[in-house]
């Protein structure tokens, strides 16, 4: 049978292709909403940090000796049961989340079933302690919440007071019709509990926003704007210098500061779109959520951008009269090189003309030896061969020499530096 053209791949290279596709598909159901009627009491604890998910894990196993874990621990997300309540533990990008359901008209904190001071031992930054009562729509008897607001066309109800009561969390109360269905309570009320803690975690980079706004302050008045005699080369140093540290301190700000400042907006930005897919509508006369944090919360995300802005520009302000000052010491390395080639050139044309006077002075003094020696041995030679007449004058006999000695000494002295060059 003829092999199908469009499936080449081996048996293991599609069966780990499968084991992807079941991968990524149980990634994106892994989060799935609670389902679960009202009345119902919630408690959603936050932890920051990256000991935080098992840390939470085992306090939970010691504190709740009866919890029966019905999923173990697969990657982000761990859940069981402890009496009637639902016990969710999920790991996000830098925090834990703890999330306690239980169904029933009790109206207390749901985190009083936890010992009291199992908190302490917990490894991080608690950053969300919330409760949130789910219950049936009913006439509000107390007009203590800050702002409320309808969602879903009036399908949900819920009022916040964004206040941080005695026992340490925020209140939040969710009233639902009667037709909606435990998917849809569940639903809207982990969404009603994002919103609560998306919006602490937007908040959270608003100190460090502050610590840098004013070191900030204090650079921007460090940056020296006075004019520099650029013709004094250690005044020039001295205040590339102090930029040089100034830019360095810029740098450490946008480093410790960046990834807090886009993580906030990031968070906010998650605020926002709970909001939008809860189609949260005005309730009564108060503000709701969405135009109270706008209000309250707003602010706060334009100052991350500030101080990201304020510290872009500062650093851009260095920048240049650290490359306006950069220039300068290059410049004036450049006229030390260009007049160090120049000292260098005239060295070398002294010692050229040094050596061509020495060179000089070795040919006279070379052939004025040489001559002398070579005519006493001719004039011995030409006796003994009986050739004195034919030298009359010994001092043609010198001039002979020195015709033919020079030139030689000449010849062979540019030879030898040659050869030594």
């Amino acid at each position: 049978m003829e092999e199908n053209p469009t499936n080449t791949k081996s048996w293991p290279e599609r069966q780990t292709a499968r084991w992807r596709l079941a991968q990524l598909t149980e990634e994106l159901n892994a989060r799935p909403f609670p389902e679960f009627v009202a009345p119902t009491r919630l408690f959603r604890l936050c932890v920051k940090g990256r000991e935080a998910f098992p840390s939470i894990r085992q306090q939970l196993s010691d504190v709740l000796g009866g919890v029966d874990w019905q999923v173990a621990e697969r990657g982000k997300i761990i859940r069981g049961i402890y009496n009637d309540i639902q016990v969710n533990i999920e790991r996000h990008t830098e925090f834990t989340s703890l999330t306690l359901i239980e169904e029933g008209e009790e109206t207390t904190t749901l985190a009083s079933v936890l010992p009291a001071g199992w908190m302490q031992a917990l490894a991080g930054e608690i950053v969300v302690a919330v409760d949130c009562l789910v219950r049936h729509g009913e006439a509000e008897t107390v007009n203590a919440s800050v702002c409320a607001s309808k969602f879903e066309g009036g399908r949900a109800t819920g009022y916040f007071d964004f206040q941080v009561a005695a026992d340490g969390h925020t209140k939040i109360r969710l009233d639902v019709t009667p037709e909606s269905s435990p998917r849809d309570i569940g639903r809207i009320a982990l969404q009603v509990l994002e919103i609560e803690t998306y919006r602490c975690f937007a908040a959270l980079g608003l100190p460090k926003a502050r610590g840098a706004q004013e070191r900030l302050w204090e650079i921007a008045n460090l940056i020296p704007h006075d004019s520099v005699d650029m013709s004094d080369d250690t005044e020039i140093t001295a205040r590339y210098s102090i930029l040089a540290g100034l830019a360095n301190e810029l740098d450490q700000i946008g480093r410790d500061t960046s990834f807090r400042f886009n993580a906030c907006q990031a968070y906010w930005a998650l605020v926002q779109e709970r909001l939008s897919a809860l189609g949260e509508e005005r309730h009564d006369a108060r503000l709701t959520i969405g135009r109270f944090l706008e209000r309250r919360l707003g602010p706060a995300i334009a100052t991350y951008q500030s101080t990201a802005r304020q510290r872009d520009n500062i650093a851009d302000q260095v920048a240049k009269l650290s490359d306006l000052l950069q220039t300068r010491i290059e410049l004036g390395l450049q006229q030390q090189n260009s007049r160090l080639l120049t000292s260098l050139n005239e060295g070398s044309e002294r010692q050229l003309r040094l050596q061509q006077t020495v060179e000089g002075v070795s040919v006279v003094a070379i052939s004025y030896y040489a001559v002398g020696l070579l005519r006493s041995p001719i004039l011995w030679a030409a006796e003994a061969l009986g050739l004195a007449p034919l030298i009359s004058d010994p001092r043609l006999l010198e001039m002979g020499l020195i015709v033919v000695v020079v030139p030689l000494v000449w010849w062979r002295i540019r030879r030898l530096l040659r050869r030594h060059q």
